[in-house]
C-alpha cells in the first residue's frame, strides 16, 4: 500500500503506473508546495494533467482529488494497491 501521506511513494506510483500504461511523465514546480504533472500517451497527447502535493499530509482532500482525477487512466484506487 502506498503511503498517502508521503509525496515521494506517491510520486512513485504515479511513474510506475505510467510505465505500465505507456505514458510518459512531465513534472513542473508549480509553487513550493505542489508540483504540475501532465501525463503523455505515445502518441504526444496530453492524457491527463494533476496537481500533485509536496506535502500531502497537510493537504488530504488534495490527495483525495488526485486519486480520482487519474482514476479514468488507472483504475478506481490506484493509490491504495
Amino acid at each position: 500500500m502506498v503511503e498517502r501521506d508521503e509525496y515521494a511513494a506517491i510520486r512513485d506510483r504515479i511513474i510506475g503506473l505510467s510505465h505500465l500504461h505507456g505514458l510518459r511523465c512531465d513534472w513542473a514546480e508549480t509553487t513550493q508546495r505542489q508540483r504540475f504533472l501532465l501525463l503523455w500517451d505515445a502518441e504526444g497527447r496530453v492524457a491527463a494533467r494533476a496537481i500533485v502535493p509536496l506535502y500531502p499530509r497537510e493537504t488530504p482532500r488534495l490527495v483525495d482529488s488526485l486519486e480520482q482525477g487519474l482514476a479514468h487512466l488507472f483504475g478506481d484506487d490506484w493509490l491504495e494497491d
